[in-house]
């Protein structure tokens, strides 16, 4: 099936950029099946890009491949593509890390893939009808490459998530990251079961953690508070207003070994909703504070409401951080960008009246390194400040 664009829509593709919007195609795709795959041509019929087609998505095709030799029905196409990223992102891991991120959709030439890896299970969150019907290679190559469990996660009209497996079964996974064990339930696990988009920040915070008074909030399953822990912090407080986060950060820290640190004298886990513990929180007690807060902007209508929700928890935590202290903040709203989030932390340090310098600029880890040609797949945003 061949798609035509409207006069003048190539721009993007010849740029590699992999989404055609449905505004910029010419042809009649009514009766184009869902997830088959389409040429792209420009107006003046020249090749452009192979992709996936989606009838029902504004991002109507996602293309894969820039090569008119290489249009994607070929048995070993995917095959060989699976691998060529599988070996790259090895190639990025230490001994003692067996969480990361295989496949990131267009990032990886993907579109539409996640597969994140713990230790011997591999999850799969498949997002277009493109992706969908790569299921069956994708099994088939994971399964060859020793993951014992592979397991879909299915987002369901009602806002639920059921979990199909595909091969094996398991209630518990565990894996390692940079020497500490975590867990994860997968019945109730958010996202694909952790969040190792923030690996190569949990570990600077430990670089800073030592001897240091640490709250994190938003806490999850505890990943900034156990790096934390390991860099022998002084104190470390995990808020989370999911009781089953709270409870899983302690069973964290028993895997770990840590049993003897689950005390008010030094670690404590809070259920309760992050911005009212800030909100009540002492002066000046708290020398690291950690704000990584879920997506408040979901779309690009919610960006105003978003920027209020992160300018309240910055100046919160920036007014009442001890003098010198460390304050990691994060957005993963894809809608709000580095610039606005920089403009957000500004403005709350100059509504608390406190010099503030920036230590760092973060981003998500390697294992999730964007495509150059697809900025939108840079969607974590991070800074980290000391605080006068």
């Amino acid at each position: 099936m061949v798609v035509r664009l409207k006069k003048g829509k190539e721009k993007a593709l010849n740029g590699f950029h992999p989404w055609v919007f449905s505004g910029a195609i010419a042809t009649d795709t009514s009766t184009f099946q869902a997830g088959s795959i389409v040429r792209i041509e420009s107006a003046n019929g020249d090749f452009l890009a192979y992709g996936h087609f989606d009838p029902t998505n504004q991002i109507r095709i996602r293309a894969f491949s820039f090569e008119e030799f290489e249009e994607g029905s070929g048995p070993d196409f995917w095959m060989n593509r699976y691998l060529k990223v599988y070996t790259y992102k090895k190639s990025l891991l230490t001994e003692n890390t067996n969480g990361f991120r295989l496949f990131f959709s267009e990032a990886d030439g993907i579109p539409g893939v996640i597969v994140d890896c713990y230790a011997d299970t591999a999850v799969l969150v498949l997002n277009t009808p493109g992706a969908k019907n790569l299921r069956e290679s994708l099994v088939r190559f994971l399964s060859s490459f020793g993951f014992s469990h592979i397991v879909e996660k299915i987002e369901t009209p009602g806002g639920k998530s059921k979990w199909e497996w595909h091969l094996g079964a398991k209630e518990i996974g565990r894996f390692l990251e940079y020497g500490i064990h975590f867990t994860i339930h997968f019945a109730s696990a958010q996202k694909t079961g952790f969040f190792l988009d923030q690996r190569e920040n949990r570990k600077l915070l430990g670089q800073y953690a030592k001897g240091k008074k640490v709250l994190n909030t938003f806490s999850y399953s505890g990943g900034f508070s156990l790096y934390a822990l390991k860099s022998e912090a002084k104190l470390v407080h995990s808020v989370d207003i999911s009781e089953d986060a709270i409870s899983l950060c302690d069973a964290n820290l028993k895997e770990n070994g840590w049993e003897d640190k689950i005390s008010e004298k030094v670690h404590q886990g809070f259920v309760m909703d992050s911005f009212q513990f800030l909100k009540e929180m002492p002066n000046s007690f708290y020398d690291l504070i950690v704000l990584d807060p879920p997506a408040f902007a979901k779309s690009s209508g919610a960006v105003l409401q978003a920027t209020k929700g992160y300018k309240e928890i910055n100046l919160k935590a920036i007014s009442k951080i001890a003098p010198g202290g460390i304050l990691f903040t994060f957005s993963c709203s894809k809608h709000i960008s580095k610039d606005l989030f920089q403009k957000i932390v500004f403005g709350a340090a100059k509504d608390a009246k406190r010099n503030a310098r920036i230590l760092h600029h973060l981003s998500q880890s390697p294992d999730h390194a964007p495509s150059i040609f697809h900025p939108e797949g840079e969607y974590l945003k991070g800074l980290v400040i000391q605080v006068d």
